[in-house]
């Protein structure tokens, strides 16, 4: 009973002295235990503070800790957090198991009843704006509803906000996104250009305004802010794939020379990457650069069972058809236990053949379906292609 007592009178003095204080005195505290990594804290302070999510700075705040120091969520209406040391990060926890306490925070339906009476607030729409693409990355078409209603709540809450002169770099960045993933590539350019006005360091700003200028064929535009992007972005694979860019505007701009050296650091950034060995391997066969041959057999050597990888080589050496053949024949050993990746020669081999020796083409197209046979239901696409391919030889 004591006890009992104790804790009532230790609660009942923690609400009092809430209530002594300020909204924006709370706030305060809040933000402090956020950059001191107590997000549980910080949110039940919040919470403590108003419960019935009646006072819009304090919503947004929670908002905020919620989608962005959650441990895990279910469809961005519940959310688990945990109070952190100095040297721990929240994606060490994230998506992995524990045992943590779940808040029900709904934010579109928050803040929604919140514009109902506060509905010349900006902010409010700005979070509304920012909740739903942040559930749009998060989650896609796998969320409550479809994505096409996802980019018309989030045109009308930012178009709301840039209305209501509240609009920062990431509501700009957001309108053109959303202009850029729905092909309007000209109408996103300006979006892209004013969030880079309101901040110059927002790396993917730069990043997507360079493509909407290569994309409309404003090569020189294309190459400043591509190279912005190369040189803000920290992440290996988003600095690799800035590089790659700088590789095709260069490429687009025959400039054979800066576009090797593009790739070749994207390479460097993020070796391996199936996209960089390709345009390198391009590259190197166009120039008759040595490296043609290590690069050509790293390439392939990353899914030798995919046929996309046998596309993309003979596009590459369309106009060297006797290296190509070579290199397929050498790789029969190689691959002897293999028998999709024997397939897989044995019918591009066969594909070469059909404009050179149409009785070698029908050899290797059957060599090809027995290796097949032993992999593939009969029902595969790949055995009508190999059947039009043998009717091709009989020709």
């Amino acid at each position: 009973m004591i006890k009992k007592l104790t804790t009532l009178f230790i609660f009942t003095l923690f609400t009092l002295t809430l209530w002594g204080q300020t909204e924006s005195e709370i706030i305060k505290q809040a933000n402090e235990l956020i950059l001191n990594k107590k997000y549980e804290s910080a949110f039940n302070l919040l919470d403590s503070f108003d419960p019935i999510n009646s006072k819009a700075d304090v919503v947004l705040l929670k908002a905020h800790i919620l989608q962005n120091y959650f441990v895990s969520s279910i469809m961005h209406q519940m959310f688990a957090l945990v109070d952190l040391n100095k040297n721990e990060d929240i994606m060490d926890y994230r998506g992995k198991n524990g045992s943590f306490s779940m808040q029900i925070f709904a934010v579109d339906s928050i803040l929604l009843n919140l514009i109902i009476t506060d509905s010349t607030n900006c902010k409010l729409y700005k979070g509304l704006g920012d909740y739903y693409f942040d559930v749009y990355l998060s989650y896609g078409e796998k969320w409550l509803t479809s994505n096409e209603e996802l980019f018309e709540l989030m045109q009308t809450n930012f178009q709301k906000v840039v209305n209501g002169n509240c609009a920062d770099y990431m509501s700009y960045y957001v309108l053109g996104y959303l202009n850029l993933v729905q092909d309007n590539i000209k109408e996103s350019i300006p979006y892209f250009l004013k969030s880079i006005e309101l901040d110059k360091g927002y790396p993917s700003s730069h990043y997507n305004v360079a493509y909407a200028y290569l994309f409309t064929d404003d090569r020189e535009n294309a190459l400043i802010y591509a190279k912005n992007a190369l040189d803000l972005y920290t992440e290996a694979a988003y600095k690799g794939d800035a590089a790659r860019m700088l590789g095709q505007i260069y490429t687009e701009l025959n400039d054979d020379k800066n576009a090797l050296e593009s790739y070749e650091l994207a390479n460097k950034i993020e070796p391996g990457n199936y996209y960089t060995l390709k345009s390198l391997l391009y590259l190197y066969v166009k120039t008759n650069n040595k490296m043609a041959t290590k690069t050509r057999d790293h390439f392939f050597n990353l899914a030798p069972e995919n046929p996309t990888i046998y596309n993309d080589i003979e596009e590459i050496y369309l106009s060297n058809k006797k290296e190509l053949i070579k290199f397929y024949k050498s790789q029969f050993n190689s691959f002897k236990q293999n028998e999709k990746v024997q397939g897989n020669l044995n019918f591009y081999l066969a594909k070469i053949y059909l404009d050179i020796d149409k009785k070698l083409a029908k050899d290797y197209f059957i060599k090809a379906k027995d290796s097949f046979k032993k992999v593939f239901n009969q029902s595969h696409d790949v055995f009508n292609a190999i059947d039009e391919g043998l009717k091709q030889c009989e020709k």
